[in-house]
């Protein structure tokens, strides 16, 4: 399989909701309060399905991390996830953290969105649309018009500790999150890995934001959940992401991040 194609087949800033603001009238104040949508601030969530297995995705995981640091720099509302599948595995290189269960919702998104299959690298936002994942025109293009559009709910909190060697999230939303779904990731920040075999063997390669574990519950107003025993070394190479999704259209409609304390 050459560089050039596309390997194919046939998972730090709070989003946060406007809230009460003293300098205003009962009457603003309560108009902004009652208003269903057009109250949150825009957010972009990326989702990149990829494999350390596939000979086109190094370029993807490149600007994947770019977007994440520019996005820092400049403050934009940009939270994303490197979901490793494991259907490459078979080529000579088992990612390490690829997942069946990441196959399983990269294959969702597909029948959500017409294709035809699956491919990696594929780069999905606010689980609307998707392209090529090292396409940086189509993510420019994507990222421009998702943060130009309101959400509908917003993580007034979210907090993330350690309990027992395994994080614990706590977390409350408002807005209009009917028929939704919230997803938690637990992400380690930055993995290099030494590539010794298959499509890139003997590349280093170094993927951010990479989805370790998955949970996914009914939205409701507040809640905690747990993951199981952290398979994260101990440090600040952790955080969770948690996103509000449909489950109808399975579009993103807010979301947040936090840092593990």
């Amino acid at each position: 399989m050459k560089n050039i194609m596309i390997c194919t087949v046939a998972v730090a800033a709070m989003i946060f909701a406007i809230g009460f603001n003293p300098g205003k009238t009962a009457e603003q104040n309560n108009e902004q309060q009652n208003s269903p949508v057009g109250v949150f601030q825009p957010v972009a969530v990326l989702e990149l399905f990829t494999s350390q297995g596939c000979s086109s995705c190094p370029a993807a995981d490149r600007l994947l991390a770019h977007t994440i640091s520019n996005a820092g720099k400049e403050g934009k509302n940009v939270i994303a996830l490197s979901f490793h599948v494991d259907y490459w595995n078979r080529l000579g290189w088992p990612d390490p953290f690829s997942a069946k269960e990441y196959s399983d919702r990269q294959s969702q998104y597909a029948s959500r969105l017409n294709l035809n299959g699956v491919y990696t690298p594929q780069m999905i936002v606010n689980g609307a649309r998707e392209f090529v994942g090292s396409d940086e025109a189509d993510l420019k293009d994507a990222l421009n018009k998702s943060l130009r559009t309101n959400t509908t709910t917003a993580f007034t909190s979210l907090s993330a500790s350690m309990n027992d060697k395994a994080p614990k999230v706590k977390f409350a939303i408002e807005g209009d999150y009917t028929a939704c779904k919230i997803n938690f990731a637990l992400v380690s920040l930055s993995e290099t890995t030494v590539i010794k075999r298959g499509e890139n063997g003997g590349l280093t390669l170094t993927n951010e934001n990479v989805v370790r574990q998955f949970v996914s519950i009914p939205a409701a107003a507040e809640g905690e959940i747990s993951f199981k025993a952290n398979p994260l070394p101990a440090g600040t190479n952790m955080a969770i992401v948690a996103y509000i999704q449909k489950t109808g259209d399975l579009k993103i409609i807010g979301a947040a991040k936090a840092e593990i304390k």
